[in-house]
């Protein structure tokens, strides 16, 4: 594939302010839209809510406040939604450790899950849009 590196961010571009649980439902149904606005399917969709509901609890349990990102993600012919943000409360944890415990709980739900080192570090997700994921993919 041509550019096969290369991630272009892509609209949708949502944010989700992560404060208290009632944040929860919130997240849910701004990935729904996000999904949808990228041609998930329903089961899709409702794959990336439970990841990012996920994300709010992992958020919440840690005490912080924060902002989910998610946009599109093109990548040479593919594309997929990304779901990033930071983690303060990991920057004095084992990288290797935290980056096992996020795929332990969110790998099943994504595609790609990271820790991307930085100050702060940030968790990454992404679920590429495969023809199976598609809502456009024909009905038997």
């Amino acid at each position: 594939m041509e550019h096969e590196g290369q991630r272009i961010k892509i609209p949708p571009v949502m944010l989700i302010e992560v404060e208290d649980s009632m944040d929860v439902m919130l997240a849910r149904n701004t990935a729904r839209r996000a999904a949808s606005l990228l041609g998930f399917n329903t089961a899709s969709r409702a794959q990336i809510a439970g990841a990012v509901a996920s994300l709010v609890n992992i958020i919440l349990n840690a005490g912080e406040h924060q902002v989910i990102n998610l946009h599109g993600l093109r990548q040479g012919a593919r594309t997929g939604l990304q779901v990033r943000c930071n983690a303060n409360w990991l920057a004095t944890a084992s990288p290797e450790n935290a980056a096992v415990a996020l795929r332990t709980k969110l790998g099943s739900m994504m595609d790609e899950v990271s820790l991307v080192p930085g100050s702060p570090p940030s968790i990454e997700l992404v679920l590429w849009l495969t023809d199976e994921r598609s809502s456009s993919a024909s009905r038997g």
